[in-house]
């Protein structure tokens, strides 16, 4: 592990018009009447998918308490509710941060924490659910195994340069990303715990092949 690079925060949200003004009520709402809620995913197996499911559990919910509904992309699932075909859904903020500005989505939590593009939506912890916060994509370098000392030193310099760079940390910003840039040791302990995350969920939703 060489370095993370940056986070891309996951926006959990409903239609605009949607009866359901914060996380907690919508959570309720799938408590009062299971199955009777649709949300949207690009697979079974995708971090759509993955979101949703762990927000229920973390809500004391079963992953059966709400009917997933899976399309083939990313892009389908934000237009599923903004369709009314579904009720809710999280994605990657990009797809969704541009509805929401319009006044046709409204979001309820985002992760990790509150994007400067959306100031008015609380973070997934002040919404409630502060594991939530573990739901984010994210990039990293990686090389091979065993690189020289001097290799990782040479990277770890050239990063924290990166990371005092205003326009590239204003640029990952107008991409609905945080700048994220780590020690090669925090950036292994990160992708340890992501690993372990989607592990669990894996063997929670029957999904392991």
């Amino acid at each position: 592990m060489l370095s993370l690079i940056e986070l891309n925060p996951y926006i959990c949200f409903v239609k605009a018009d949607a009866p359901y003004r914060s996380a907690a009520a919508l959570m309720s709402e799938i408590r009062a009447n299971p199955g009777k809620l649709n949300f949207s995913t690009a697979g079974i197996g995708t971090s759509q998918n993955m979101a949703v499911q762990y927000w229920m559990t973390l809500a004391g919910l079963t992953k059966d308490h709400a009917v997933g509904i899976h399309y083939k992309g990313g892009g389908e699932v934000t237009t599923s509710v903004l369709g009314g075909q579904v009720q809710f859904a999280c994605n990657n903020a990009p797809t969704v941060i541009p509805h929401v500005k319009s006044g046709a989505l409204r979001a309820l939590l985002v992760t990790p924490t509150r994007l400067a593009e959306l100031p008015e939506v609380p973070s997934a912890r002040e919404a409630g659910f502060p594991d939530m916060e573990k739901i984010v994509g994210w990039t990293a370098l990686m090389g091979p195994p065993g690189l020289p000392k001097e290799v990782v030193d040479r990277w770890v310099d050239a990063f924290g340069k990166l990371a005092k760079d205003s326009d590239w940390q204003s640029g990952n910003a107008k991409l609905g990303g945080i700048a994220a840039i780590r020690s090669p040791a925090e950036t292994e302990k990160f992708v340890r715990e992501q690993y372990e995350l989607y592990d669990k969920l894996v063997d929670m939703l029957g999904i392991r092949q």
